[in-house]
């Protein structure tokens, strides 16, 4: 019964538009990526990823103060694959600097 009120909300939330729910989940994850790739260092192991990464979150939330939620989702998805590779690459600089 708890699974089908669950799944009646999700369809409710997204057939009414409520992208402003959308993005603040995302943003919130996004955003925690992002902060991961500084706590590994990518600020330095990988600065191409880890700042395009940061720059399209800075959008996204420009896009999101529009009400244009879809590009502000979208920038989100691209952040997050950036903040995806930066953490991987800089994780993989740490690991072979101890050696």
């Amino acid at each position: 019964m708890r699974l089908l009120t669950v799944c009646c909300a999700i369809v409710a939330l997204s057939s009414t538009g409520c992208g402003g729910v959308w993005y603040s989940a995302r943003a919130n994850t996004v955003a925690g990526k992002v902060e991961q790739a500084k706590e590994v260092g990518a600020e330095s192991a990988s600065p191409y990823e880890y700042y395009s990464a940061k720059e399209r979150m800075t959008k996204a939330m420009e896009e999101a103060s529009r009400a244009d939620y879809s590009d502000a989702i979208d920038l989100l998805d691209e952040a997050e694959e950036f903040a995806d590779k930066a953490i991987s690459q800089a994780t993989a600089v740490r690991k072979g600097a101890g050696r």
